[in-house]
């Protein structure tokens, strides 16, 4: 379509308006008075501040009905916006119940969608053909390591998804290439990033081809570029509604923005007391500041809750009220009062995880409520491994939510295979698992020559990766496999001194996978990092890498509990948003695990991990629990854990304790005849557990070396080196070596044989 000839059919739609006739009053029937003047209030700027289960999506949709009745706007003059695909379906399916076939005439859909749909009309303004090619988070990510790869770049120190990620917020702060260099200039890896990026750019161009962030800045653009474009699309859409506005980010802002300063009819309906998507990159500050923008801005108040009793709400008023940057309201129901909060204080995790199954159990019996409709929250994902393990020994059916079991997540997948390889060196699934885990350029052929030299020869193929060459092995793949194996060796020979928590560590660093998490520098790696650090907690209770291999494997394999009554759902908070349960138990409630360690030095933070504790409270209806533990296991350390500030922010009045204050608790564990870990507990006075004493090592005299920063040393694997670091004494001696050949290696001295150059 060239520039100027708009088309009835792709712009306007079918001009008709359906016959049937709308009465205004019958859609204010059942609305509180606020609810009324949000539908009805008309000229300007509108901002809705919905309050937690207040109605929001009732009161858009009876909005845009109402606009069609009172004949103040056409069907296809009213632009609806969500974020998800599920929430637009909603919408739109309430918007036909009420307008009938007129909902067609409208734009109700994403964000995504409506400026594919402007750009697929227009992209021609930027130079684009109208069939041009998406790319999802895949394509994008394969696109920037073609492109690293092409610039000789080491893509174990710089990743590509850690460079597509901060591609992708780049263009969330509609910063181009050259401003993101200009912005970022002074740092050399960000300044790499940005010559990527520019490369990057160009080849979408060249393909005709946009990612997901391009569909929305470049929807910007468009309109920037040509005034006629903009112009008509603004004349279009008399009435734009916008929902969940605190969850924009800036090129979402600037897009809303442009398309409603000709009439200004901007309806936006949101609550910045649950915003908690900063890592997504949304923007709270555009609810925010909505009103400096328009100072003319009417303001309505949704308080009045239809889902939670009082005290839920009491609760959930009181803790959020701490924040500073929100816009003050206090939620409020004419429903009943409702039960105390219950609250229980454990000694561990285990103590918990046993009160949580315990409690739902409860609530069935007690209260008849259905697995279905109860749900447990936690703030990470690691949290989830002995909430599972206490679900499936309390023979109480679950399902994790927008998520996998522990045990079915990939990097946790990763290390168990590295372990049974340790355990069983003929493993040949394991051995061609993890063989590129990380990558380590042995792909399917090489591993392909490594399994037929093995059957040839008579060996496993992890033995036959110790014979590249002789496999027809080169370049990076023989490389690639000589380094599995010298470590495969290392770990083994360690394998039989450490603990299996010492092991799990081992794995995670001397495989590579915790520097190429951290290299990737996301939310979704640090997560796996925690993962990774649950697991070597799960090993720290097992007495032989053995035992903990053959445990696993019977809890990993385990089916999920089922019935035909449902199940328990357990989740992250930042996926309950949206949901509602009759029955909450929010799990994990200490400081450095919620709030998260990383909110604690950072007030904006910490004030987004309080609007996650006000979602997740919100989401119960009529009964919730909290729990805490006085301790908790972190990569195998027992750690001592004060209660989250969360908690001292509920009124004491609210809260029905369940416990008093415990000593420290001491687990000992032995196995059960289904194969599961079975604990028994017992108060002691003294260290918690894992803070013991070492066992017993077969020392290889290199503790007793009196190492310093600075000296010189000859490891009988890793070669010549220099100290780094160094730390502790005797058994407990640790010391860090930067090796000539094989980087720094972080060695326990009465373990390794090592000696001065």
């Amino acid at each position: 379509m060239t520039r100027g000839s708009f088309s009835d059919e792709s712009l306007w739609g079918n001009a008709s308006v359906s016959s049937t006739r709308l009465d205004p009053d019958s859609l204010l029937e059942g609305l509180t008075l606020p609810q009324r003047e949000a539908v009805t209030q008309r000229g300007g700027p509108l901002l809705v501040i919905a309050g937690a289960g207040s109605g929001k999506t009732r009161v858009l949709t009876r909005r845009v009905a109402h606009l069609i009745a009172t004949g103040d706007a056409r069907p296809y003059e009213i632009m609806a916006i969500t974020f998800t695909n599920k929430a637009a379906d909603e919408m739109r399916r309430r918007v036909v119940d009420l307008v009938g076939s007129a909902a067609d005439q409208m734009w109700v859909s994403t964000f995504h969608s409506a400026c594919l749909r402007m750009l697929r009309a227009h992209a021609d303004v930027l130079g684009y053909q109208r069939g041009f090619t998406i790319y999802d988070a895949g394509d994008a990510e394969t696109a920037v390591e073609r492109i690293m790869k092409e610039l000789n770049l080491d893509t174990k120190r710089l990743s590509p998804r850690s460079v597509s990620a901060a591609i992708s917020a780049a263009k969330n702060e509609m910063l181009s290439p050259e401003a993101y260099a200009d912005t970022y200039g002074d740092d050399p890896q960000r300044r790499r990033i940005a010559e990527i990026y520019q490369l990057y750019a160009q080849r979408l161009k060249v393909a005709n081809a946009m990612d997901f962030d391009d569909l929305l800045l470049n929807a910007v653009a468009m309109m920037r570029a040509d005034d006629f474009v903009l112009r008509s699309y603004q004349q279009r859409f008399r009435y734009l509604l916008v929902d969940e506005f605190q969850d924009t980010n800036g090129v979402q802002n600037e897009w809303v923005m442009m398309l409603a300063a000709e009439h200004r009819n901007l309806c936006v309906v949101g609550d910045s007391d649950q915003s908690i998507y900063r890592f997504r990159a949304a923007d709270v500050r555009n609810i925010l500041q909505f009103e400096m923008r328009f100072p003319d801005a009417r303001v309505i108040l949704l308080e009045q809750n239809f889902r939670s009793t009082q005290t839920i709400l009491d609760a959930a008023n009181a803790v959020i009220a701490k924040n500073a940057n929100r816009h003050p309201k206090n939620l409020f129901t004419d429903g009943a009062q409702g039960e105390k909060i219950r609250l229980y204080r454990a000694g561990d995790e285990y103590d918990e995880g046993r009160w949580v199954a315990s409690e739902v159990r409860r609530l069935r019996s007690e209260h008849g409520i259905g697995w279905n409709d109860m749900a447990i929250f936690y703030r990470t994902n690691a949290q989830s491994r002995v909430l599972e393990e206490e679900m499936l020994r309390a023979n109480v059916p679950y399902r994790v939510v927008s998520g996998m079991r522990f045990y079915d997540r990939k990097e946790i997948k990763n290390a168990l295979a590295y372990a049974r390889l340790l355990v069983n060196p003929r493993d040949e699934a394991s051995a061609r698992r993890v063989i590129n885990e990380p990558k380590r350029g042995v792909g399917e052929a090489a591993q392909a020559k490594l399994g037929a030299y093995g059957a040839e020869h008579g060996l496993s193929f992890a033995e036959a990766a110790h014979y590249g060459a002789a496999a027809g092995l080169s370049g990076r793949a023989l490389a690639g496999t000589a380094k599995f194996s010298f470590m495969l060796d290392e770990l083994r020979a360690l394998s039989n001194d450490l603990s299996p928590r010492e092991i799990i560590d081992a794995i995670v660093r001397e495989s590579g996978m915790g520097d190429a998490l951290r290299a990737e520098d996301t939310d979704e790696a640090y997560s796996r990092l925690e993962n990774l650090g649950e697991l070597a907690s799960a090993a720290a209770q097992y007495d032989t890498l053995m035992d903990f291999v053959e445990r696993m494997a019977l809890v990993a394999d385990s089916d999920q509990l089922g019935s035909g009554e449902g199940a328990i759902s357990l989740m992250t908070l930042h996926v309950a948003k949206g949901l509602e349960y009759p029955a909450v138990i929010v799990t994990g409630l200490e400081e450095t695990v919620f709030p998260h360690r990383r909110a604690l030095l950072d007030d904006d933070e910490l004030e987004e991990e309080r609007r996650l504790f006000y979602v997740g409270v919100t989401r119960a209806m009529r009964y919730l629990a909290l729990t805490h533990a006085w301790s908790r296991t972190l990569w195998g350390q027992r750690v001592e854990a004060i209660a989250s500030r969360f908690l001292q922010e509920v009124p004491s009045e609210l809260i029905l304790d369940l416990t008093s204050t415990l000593p420290t608790r001491r687990s000992s564990f032995s196995l059960d005849d289904d194969g599961f870990i079975g604990r028994t507990t017992q108060f002691t006075s003294g260290r918690a557990f894992g803070t013991g004493a070492a066992p017993p090592v077969r020392s290889t005299g290199a503790e007793k070396l009196g190492l310093a920063v600075g000296d010189r040393v000859v490891h009988d694997r890793y070669g010549p080196g220099v100290v780094v670091r160094t730390e502790g004494d005797g058994s407990h001696a640790r010391a860090a070596v930067n090796f000539d050949e094989h980087g720094v290696k972080q060695l326990v001295l009465a373990m390794t044989p090592l000696h001065r150059a």
